[in-house]
């Protein structure tokens, strides 16, 4: 997707392509397709710098409820940098859980805590 598509869409395309992007890459990451995962991975940055450009990060909020764990774990990440309050709890349940979403989830804390973690 075009960054100039990205910024013509609504707040809530912008939402629902990150949650399609989320879901993706993790349909992609379980089916070891890098190519698929990358252009997900594009979806939900473009999604993200947009919502954060416009103020809007906090229509991610909703999404720390979604059964995709994948997609929470996307949006706990994201919801760190304004609303670690909780971005946290998300992450910390996620980091129980077994394969790539309990690593990741482990990670993101991990470095969030020492302060290395970057917002994309």
């Amino acid at each position: 997707m075009s960054a100039r598509k990205f910024q013509k869409a609504s707040i809530e395309e912008l939402v629902q392509w990150y949650a399609e992007g989320s879901v993706a890459y993790g349909r992609a990451l379980d089916a070891a397709d890098s190519r698929s995962a990358n252009r997900a991975n594009d979806k939900i940055v473009g999604a993200y710098q947009e919502l954060r450009s416009r103020g809007a990060t906090s229509q991610l909020i909703p999404l720390l409820k979604s059964e995709d764990e994948t997609l929470r774990l996307h949006a706990a990440f994201h919801v760190l940098e304004f609303a670690p309050e909780l971005g946290e709890p998300t992450l910390l349940w996620l980091a129980k859980r077994p394969g790539f979403v309990g690593f990741r989830a482990e990670h993101t804390l991990k470095i969030w805590r020492e302060g290395t973690l970057k917002f994309s």
